[in-house]
């Protein structure tokens, strides 16, 4: 039997959504077809049976705002619904806010709607009122047992299964939803999809955040885990796969995971060695690239603003990029292009 738990919309969750100021996305399906409906929730979303209890017929929005490693949809049914997605096998559904009226029984419990998270294979049925909408972030299991890996050291053994309320009392969690509410709203700015390496950062952020901020049955294991003994060949593979991929979106677990060892032994091989973080190290990497674009478009061999140079190394935000830029070249970015130029090109 559903309960009244977090029936009514999501205390603190004034701008996450679809009517405040959230971004419009993608539109995968609207409107009254529960037939067109159903394969595009399987397809992007989770299994989901749908029981239509209301008077009036179905109106449906589902929206994806964002794919990727952590995928973020808005969606509504327009009518008085129950769901029952079942057990879903394979990814992590993960409530952030809602609008209306709502109630969530996971593993017969009655739980707040949201937010909330629900883990592979827990049983799990909701009640859907006509007004409701909800935005959800999911995430693979396979994305989460990577970040696992990459801090045990070794594969789980199972899924990791999350608390599923999110209890916002707690600092923890309620930093985490702030963090995950501003994802989804940046994804309608276009700042993320001007920039792949910030986004797999974000995202990454988001899942480790999640291993440490929510309560999880690998919470122990995770907070015991010691840094291993690591030789100079760690380092090597470690650096030679930043070297390669500079340019591309990598986060500190896949360079963990290219050294074959836990992101906790990574860095403290990196600071024993070169006295900074993994990710410091890839960042100046970055910003030799970038620099190095600079002087190019100064010397007439390539074309490009400071702000394209910045977004294209992984870093969309100009004024950070600005301040880090110039504590290591010792002036503006703008300045070495004007420098470096010929006379011709000043």
């Amino acid at each position: 039997m559903l309960g009244d738990a977090g029936a009514d919309t999501d205390p603190g969750a004034e701008g996450w959504g679809p009517l405040a100021d959230g971004p419009a996305g993608r539109v995968l399906y609207a409107g009254s077809d529960p037939a067109v409906l159903h394969p595009l929730l399987d397809e992007h979303f989770t299994p989901h049976a749908m029981d239509i209890v209301g008077r009036g017929p179905l109106d449906a929005t589902f929206r994806a705002l964002h794919s990727g490693r952590v995928a973020v949809y808005d969606l509504a049914y327009g009518t008085d619904v129950v769901t029952s997605p079942g057990r879903p096998p394979d990814r992590y559904v993960i409530r952030i806010g809602h609008e209306g009226r709502a109630a969530l029984d996971v593993e017969g419990r009655a739980t707040p709607f949201s937010p909330s998270i629900v883990s592979p294979g827990m049983a799990v049925t909701a009640r859907w009122d006509a007004d409701t909408s909800a935005r959800f972030l999911c995430v693979p299991r396979s994305v989460m047992d990577k970040a696992v890996r990459t801090r045990l050291g070794e594969s789980p053994a199972g899924p990791v299964v999350f608390r599923a309320p999110i209890d916002t009392r707690l600092p923890d969690a309620r930093a985490w939803l702030a963090l995950a509410r501003q994802f989804a709203r940046m994804t309608g700015s276009g700042l993320l999809a001007r920039s792949p390496q910030a986004t797999a950062h974000y995202e990454q952020v988001l899942i480790h955040a999640l291993l440490t901020a929510q309560p999880h049955s690998l919470a122990r294991p995770l907070a015991e885990q010691p840094p291993r003994a690591a030789g100079p060949s760690v380092l090597r593979r470690a650096t030679a796969y930043c070297e390669e991929n500079v340019a591309e979106p990598i986060s500190v677990g896949d360079i963990a995971t290219a050294a074959r060892v836990s992101v906790r032994t990574l860095q403290a091989e990196f600071r024993r060695r070169l006295g900074m973080g993994p990710l410091r190290y890839l960042r100046e990497l970055r910003l030799a690239g970038a620099h190095a674009d600079l002087r190019a478009v100064a010397d007439g061999r390539a074309q490009g603003t400071v702000a394209e140079i910045a977004n294209r190394w992984g870093f969309p935000q100009r004024r950070h990029f600005t301040t880090m830029y110039t504590r290591t070249y010792g002036r503006l970015p703008s300045e070495t292009l004007r420098l470096d130029a010929p006379p011709a090109n000043r």
